[in-house]
């Protein structure tokens, strides 16, 4: 491919005039527009951070692997991906991110073909640049322009076997044109700034965190649960924001006497937050509950309110991702949050004369209906843990 921007050529259906004119707003650029790799700057554009990451993915093959990537990788631009694998001649959704609806006309299905998409100018063009095996094989930035929808994106080409393009990713972020502005007005697509996991610097900050809120939790007599769902969530924010350079991160983990497994990506994180001698019990209770988040697809900032609703909190999400992993499938209508509730609301009223009391402190469940009416519903069977965070919380309400 030229330097020069290319239009993409092939057959369209004769009849419609509407992908035709598409077909001349689908611009490739042969060159990626990008920063060298080494340079220590933050990169706000969506699709470029995804060719960063497809970049250090390498590893000094000819082509990226597909089975490299991961979820964590991933997650940054997830809403704005649409990860397709070409087999038999053709063109299968492996993953349609949210953000990909209004250009192809719905969010595809997985394992739904590509021809599934709605009749749109971007579905054709991406359709029949696709279609041919040497439109496959190398990354390509795009710009596209279809009143009213304009975008900028990125084709990723991935390998199974090491040679030829068996998948592609495709990132790419839009928005709606304003009335008035030229057609090839230059096309400024911009997420809010992130950190670089490639800048040693960052690295620094984000283990700092680590070190900072797991401190929280290690030193005696500040043993909160709030100060563990923070930790976690620094833990799980330096995995995301590290993975995001896999060759980088390996030299990091080196450093620090460390190395990252397959099956225990959260390992060097928790590692780095609560310290080397961390009870390794709690420390893959901990890796299995992120890995759980992970696959929930939560970030960072929601972490400590997902682990908080999760059913179980922490060893709920361990049980059912150690479930998961066994290929286990979930039982019915339990193991999430509204099921137990609906389970709850179900519940009779009893009298507080009823309950019996053995200890001089317990616990009980109170229901409030939609008319306000409350009323109690059970004993909880309280360990003496639970009773001693209960009584901590009622104190601390009084001060």
């Amino acid at each position: 491919m030229s330097s020069d921007d290319q239009s993409i050529k092939g057959p369209v259906p004769k009849a419609d005039t509407f992908l035709e004119r598409a077909q001349d707003d689908f611009v490739l650029h042969g060159r990626i527009d990008r920063p060298a790799l080494g340079a220590k700057k933050q990169e706000r554009r969506l699709h470029l951070r995804a060719f960063d990451y497809w970049h250090a993915l390498h590893g000094g093959k000819p082509m990226p692997s597909f089975a490299d990537l991961t979820a964590e990788g991933l997650l940054p631009f997830k809403r704005n991906c649409l990860l397709l694998e070409f087999l038999d001649g053709d063109i299968t959704v492996r993953f349609c991110g949210t953000e990909l609806a209004p250009l192809l006309g719905c969010v595809l299905k997985t394992g739904a073909p590509l021809s599934d998409a709605k009749i749109t100018g971007f579905s054709g063009a991406l359709e029949d640049r696709l279609r041919s095996p040497s439109g496959r094989q190398e990354a390509a930035e795009f710009e596209f322009v279809d009143d009213p929808v304009e975008c900028r994106g990125i084709l990723l080409p991935f390998s199974a076997r090491g040679q030829a393009a068996e998948f592609m990713m495709i990132v790419v972020n839009h928005r709606q044109r304003s009335i008035g502005v030229d057609e090839r007005e230059k096309i400024s697509l911009e997420e809010p700034d992130t950190a670089d996991a490639g800048d040693d610097e960052t690295f620094v900050r984000l283990a700092a965190a680590c070190r900072r809120a797991g401190n929280t939790v290690v030193h005696p007599g500040a043993n909160t649960r709030e100060g563990l769902y923070q930790a976690l969530a620094e833990a799980y924010r330096f995995h995301i924001e590290a993975s995001r350079d896999p060759a980088a991160y390996r030299r990091y983990l080196r450093q620090h006497n460390m190395r990252q497994q397959r099956r225990a990506p959260f390992t060097p994180a928790l590692k780095l937050t609560f310290g080397g001698t961390y009870e390794k019990t709690r420390l893959t209770e901990y890796a299995a509950a992120l890995s759980y988040a992970a696959r929930h697809e939560v970030g960072p900032d929601n972490l400590s309110n997902f682990l908080q609703h999760e059913p179980g909190g922490i060893k709920g999400c361990v049980a059912r991702e150690r479930a998961h992993r066994r290929g286990e499938k979930p039982g019915k209508d339990t193991g999430t949050r509204e099921s137990v509730v609906r389970k709850a609301r179900r519940l009779p009223p009893v009298s507080l004369d009823a309950l019996t009391f053995e200890n001089e402190f317990s616990l009980v469940l109170v229901r409030a209906d939609d008319n306000g009416e409350k009323s109690i519903i059970s004993m909880v069977d309280a360990s003496d843990h639970m009773m001693e965070r209960a009584l901590n919380r009622a104190l601390k309400q009084e001060d």
